[in-house]
């Protein structure tokens, strides 16, 4: 596996410039920017190659984008991922912790899906129905 280390401006992830090198034992494959606020790097790990950290790095950027319109509304212009994050997250909280869990179970189809999946799990973590 390598981490990639890619350069972030505007919450896009830059290609050039791209660094790659050995994952460290025990390293988290998460993956991971330097400030959630501002990030101006972003890093993370794969074993496919320099495209799909490229794509992996803004599908994260994008989650991370929608959590700060969530949490800090005015902090950034929104987004329809945006949107779709925020919406998902509205629902999942009006949702019982047996609905929840229920909804964890569906297949991601499309980018939203996987919006929708990501807020669905920052519900259930922040109402610790699953372990973090």
């Amino acid at each position: 596996m390598l981490k990639y280390t890619l350069r972030v401006h505007d919450f896009i992830a830059q290609a050039a410039g791209l660094a790659s090198e050995p994952a460290t034992a025990g390293a988290s494959p998460e993956p991971m920017v330097d400030d959630p606020q501002n990030p101006t790097r972003v890093t993370v790990h794969t074993t496919t190659g320099a495209a799909a950290a490229l794509r992996i790095a803004q599908r994260h950027l994008t989650l991370v984008h929608a959590r700060l319109a969530y949490t800090s509304p005015g902090a950034v212009d929104r987004t329809a991922a945006d949107i779709v994050y925020a919406e998902a997250r509205t629902r999942a909280e009006s949702l019982t912790p047996d609905q929840r869990k229920d909804e964890s179970y569906h297949a991601i189809h499309s980018e939203d899906d996987g919006l929708r999946m990501d807020a669905l799990t920052d519900v259930m973590e922040a109402h610790g129905e699953i372990d973090t």
